[in-house]
């Protein structure tokens, strides 16, 4: 499996992952024109995506859905109350509901739909399967399940929110509403709770690590990053034995291969 994370953040989110002959994108919280850039360099275009996935309806992770739609004219994948709750000019040739806990098969690739808690009626996770190799991906929510950690543990990758720095989100500027919301079970991941999971979920197998949807308010890359390597050293865990970036929200990361 191949995969690229062409932004990620409040600004927008999407991520291409690619195995055998199928290329899907999840999320399309970019311009088109923001994607077809991104992936420039890169083996893949647009016009390859054989399939859309979207986890919930915001619009840092639908901005670009409708250009994608009505150029591609490819298969949605997607809750149903996520697709009622779509921008209206979003125009759908082809949907598939897709349903937590439920296996769902596309071209090369199998996928496991798991509920998140986030703000919205139905926000979904992804466990990605395909040639022996496992990707998790799972961004906008303020907790992870217990009964999910068994089918998030000793994955290949792990694509993880890290939304925000506990200290900078309370000392910022924002409203106290937001920055409850924020800290909620149903809003995001803090760094820390970020690498608490990863230490419980990561494996033998476990090669690269994104650190997701970093807030660019309340966050840095050096502030994940340091987070991640405490909670990993504080668990005996040894953060080098991991490559891990920090997703960002203007410039795609490298494409990860598998």
């Amino acid at each position: 499996m191949e995969t690229i994370v062409l932004g990620s953040g409040s600004k927008g989110n999407a991520t291409l992952i690619h195995s055998g002959r199928t290329t899907l994108l999840v999320d399309a919280g970019l311009s088109y024109r923001a994607m077809k850039k991104r992936l420039e360099g890169s083996p893949f275009s647009l016009a390859d995506i054989n399939a859309v996935l979207i986890t919930h309806e915001h619009i840092d992770h639908v901005r670009g859905l409708r250009m994608v739609m009505k150029k591609n004219r490819v298969p949605l994948y997607t809750a149903e109350s996520v697709l009622a709750a779509l921008p209206a000019d979003v125009e759908v040739d082809e949907f598939f509901p897709l349903e937590p806990h439920i296996h769902q098969s596309i071209g090369d690739f199998e996928i496991y739909p798991v509920p998140l808690s986030h703000d919205t009626e139905t926000t979904l996770g992804f466990v990605f399967f395909s040639e022996g190799k496992k990707i998790v991906y799972a961004t906008d929510t303020g907790f992870i399940d217990e009964r999910l950690h068994p089918v998030f543990q000793n994955a290949d990758a792990y694509i993880l929110e890290a939304n925000y720095d506990v200290a900078m989100l309370f000392t910022s500027e924002r409203p106290y509403s937001l920055k409850r919301r924020i800290d909620s079970v149903r809003g995001h991941l803090s760094n820390a709770d970020s690498a608490y999971y990863l230490s419980r979920f990561v494996g033998e197998r476990t090669k690269v690590i994104v650190l997701a949807h970093p807030s660019e308010e309340c966050n840095t890359p050096e502030r994940a990053l340091s987070a991640f390597q405490d909670v990993f050293m504080s668990y005996d865990l040894f953060p080098d034995d991991y490559e891990v970036h920090v997703a960002g929200q203007h410039v795609p990361t490298k494409l990860f291969k598998l």
